[in-house]
C-alpha cells in the first residue's frame, strides 16, 4: 500500500484490523454458492438440503426447518426513495429468491444447519457463554496477533459458501440466459461487499443513479444493521481461529485523543488492494461490484484539511446515552432528540439538530479520512470493525439503561430497509431489524466496559463560607490537575500507535 499523507498527523487514530473469515453453513450475503445454478435462480428457490438426502431441504427431516415463502415487509415507508419495483433490494430477496429456509426453534443458517446467536449444543438447546469484546489496546500479545493473523487470512480466502451477483436481478443469467453472473470472493471481501451493496445507488440506466436511497444508514435499521454485520463476523473468526471465545475489540475513539506521527503496517491489506471503490463507474455501466480489486488502501487525515476536527468525547457519548426516544418521526436523518440519530451522528449528540451532520460516528468517519471516509467503500479498512464495535457498545448500553419495549422501534413509514420487519439487505437467509433489536447478551456476546455515569471522573467540591473552606476547595483542585497532568503524560508515552495516515476529500456523510 502506498501512503503520501502528511509528514505530520495529529488527533487520533489508535485503531486496528478486523476480519472476515471461513465458515460454513451459515447466514451471510449474498446467496449461497449452491443455489445460483440456472435452475436454482430460475425457481427461485434457495432451500439446500441439510444432509446428504436431497429429500433434507432445511433439515426437514430431523425438524430443523422448512422450504417456505418469504416473508417480505408490507408496511408504508417513508424518506425520498419514491419509486417502485426497479430496485433490488425492494422486498429483499424476492427479486433473487422468494423461497427460502425457515429455521425452527434455536436452528439457523441458509440450510438450518446452524444454531442462533448465543446458542450451542448439537440441538442448540444449550446457552452460550457471552463471549467478552475487550478494548484493543488491553489485548494480550497472543490475542493480538490471533486478530492480525486472522485478518490476513480472511483477506486471502475464498468463501467456501458464498458467492456475489456481479449485475442487478435482470441480468443475473447473462444474455443467453444460460450463465449465472456471479463471482467468487475472499472472505474479508464479502464483508465488504455487503457494506457496499447496501448503500449503493439505484441503477435507472448508464449514468443515471438514483442517490437517495440507503439500506444500511440514515435510519433506525443503522443500529441493528451493523451490529448483525459484526456478528457475522465475529462468529465466522471464532470458526477460522479454532477459538469459539474469541471476540472481535473494539476502539474507544471518546477516550483515545492522541496520535504519535508514526505507524504499524496492516498484514495482508498493503498488497490485497481495496474493492467496491469505483462507484460512478459501476452506475455508468448500469453494474455491480465484481469484488476485484480497485486501488490500494488510504489512512489517515491531513492537517491542512481536518484541522478543525476532533473526535468525540465521552461527555458527547453520556449526552447520546441520556436520550430516552430510539428514534423519532420521520426517522431520518432530521430527527431530533432521537438516541439513533445522534449516535449516528445527523443530530448534536443532544438530540438537537446540526446542519454539519458531523457528531459521533459520522465525526470518527470524517476525522479517519480516507478509505474510511467513503460509505460504499469504507468496511475495506479494518478500522471499520473496531470503530463500529464501539459504536454497538454505545447501543448496548443505551439499551440495558432504557430496557426499550418492542414497540419502540418503528413498524412503518421509516426509510426504505428501516422499518422493524424489513428484511436487512443483503443478509441471506432473511432476517428482521426486529430480530436484532435485543441486548448483546441475548446475542451471545458483551463489553468490557462502562460507559455509566458513575465511572465519570466528576469531583464536586462543597466550599464552605470561611477562608478556611475555600482554601481547602482550592488545594483540592490542584492536586486533581497534578493527577490529570501525570496521567496525561503516562498515556502518551505508553500510547502505541495502529495505522498510518492517507487522506481524500470526500466527507463519509456525503454518501452514507
Amino acid at each position: 500500500m502506498s501512503f503520501t499523507g502528511s509528514a505530520k498527523m495529529r488527533g487520533m487514530l489508535l485503531i486496528f484490523l478486523v476480519v472476515f473469515v471461513t465458515w460454513p453453513h451459515v447466514a451471510d450475503a449474498q446467496f449461497p454458492r449452491v443455489c445460483c445454478t440456472v435452475e436454482g435462480i430460475l425457481s427461485k428457490q434457495c432451500c439446500p438440503s441439510f444432509s446428504s438426502d436431497p429429500a433434507d431441504l432445511c433439515g426437514t427431516l430431523s425438524g430443523r426447518g422448512n422450504c417456505t415463502d418469504v416473508r417480505v415487509d408490507t408496511k408504508p415507508w417513508s424518506g425520498p426513495y419514491r419509486l417502485r419495483n426497479v430496485d433490488d433490494r425492494e422486498r429483499w430477496p424476492t427479486k433473487f429468491f422468494n423461497r427460502t429456509c425457515r429455521c425452527s426453534g434455536n436452528f439457523s443458517g441458509y440450510n438450518c444447519g446452524e444454531c442462533k446467536f448465543g446458542w450451542t449444543g448439537q440441538n442448540c438447546d444449550q446457552r452460550k457463554p457471552p463471549v467478552v469484546r475487550k478494548n484493543i489496546h488491553v489485548l494480550t500479545p497472543a490475542e493480538l496477533q490471533e486478530f492480525l493473523d486472522v485478518l490476513d487470512l480472511a483477506k486471502t480466502t475464498i468463501h467456501p459458501d458464498y458467492v456475489i451477483a456481479t449485475q442487478h436481478w435482470m441480468g443475473l443469467l447473462g444474455p443467453n440466459g444460460t450463465q449465472p453472473q456471479v463471482n467468487n470472493v475472499s472472505i474479508y471481501d464479502l464483508f465488504v461487499w455487503q457494506h457496499y451493496y447496501s448503500v449503493r445507488d439505484t441503477l435507472l440506466g448508464p449514468g443515471r443513479p438514483f442517490k437517495a436511497i440507503d439500506f444500511s444508514h440514515k435510519g433506525p435499521a443503522f443500529i441493528t444493521w451493523h451490529r448483525y454485520h459484526l456478528l457475522r463476523l465475529e462468529r465466522e473468526l471464532q470458526r477460522l481461529t479454532g477459538n469459539e471465545n474469541f471476540a472481535v475489540p473494539y476502539w474507544n475513539f471518546a477516550t483515545d485523543q492522541t496520535t504519535p506521527p508514526s505507524s504499524v503496517p496492516s498484514p495482508g491489506f498493503h498488497d490485497g488492494g481495496v474493492v467496491c471503490n469505483s462507484l460512478d463507474q459501476y452506475n455508468q455501466l448500469v453494474t455491480l461490484c465484481n469484488g476485484t480489486s480497485e486501488g490500494v488502501l488510504m489512512r489517515g487525515f491531513p492537517e491542512s484539511t481536518n484541522n478543525n476536527l476532533s473526535l468525540p468525547t465521552m461527555n458527547d457519548v453520556r449526552s447520546c446515552l441520556n436520550l430516552k426516544d430510539f428514534d423519532s418521526p420521520p426517522y431520518f436523518t432530521n430527527s431530533t432528540f432521537s438516541f439513533r440519530n445522534a449516535l449516528e451522528g445527523y443530530d448534536r449528540p443532544n438530540g438537537e439538530l446540526d446542519s454539519s451532520v458531523t457528531n459521533l460516528h459520522n465525526l470518527v468517519h470524517s476525522f479517519l479520512n480516507g478509505t474510511s471516509a467513503l460509505s460504499h467503500a469504507a468496511a475495506n479498512d479494518p478500522i471499520f470493525l473496531v470503530l463500529h464495535a464501539f459504536t454497538d457498545a454505545i447501543f448496548d448500553e443505551w439499551m440495558r439503561r432504557f430496557v426499550p419495549p418492542n414497540s419502540s422501534f418503528p413498524d412503518e413509514m421509516a426509510p426504505i430497509g428501516h422499518n422493524k420487519d424489513y428484511n436487512m439487505v443483503p443478509f441471506f437467509p432473511p432476517v428482521t431489524n426486529e430480530e436484532i433489536y435485543v441486548t448483546a447478551e441475548q446475542l451471545g456476546y458483551s463489553y468490557a466496559i462502562e460507559l455509566d455515569d458513575t465511572n465519570s471522573t466528576a469531583v464536586v467540591v462543597l466550599l464552605g463560607s470561611t477562608l478556611g473552606g475555600v482554601f481547602l476547595g482550592l488545594l483540592v483542585l490542584l492536586l486533581l490537575l497534578v493527577l490529570y497532568i501525570q496521567q496525561r503524560r503516562k498515556r502518551d508515552r505508553d500510547f502505541e500507535p495502529l495505522i498510518k495516515a492517507e487522506f481524500t476529500t470526500k466527507k463519509y456523510t456525503e454518501e452514507a
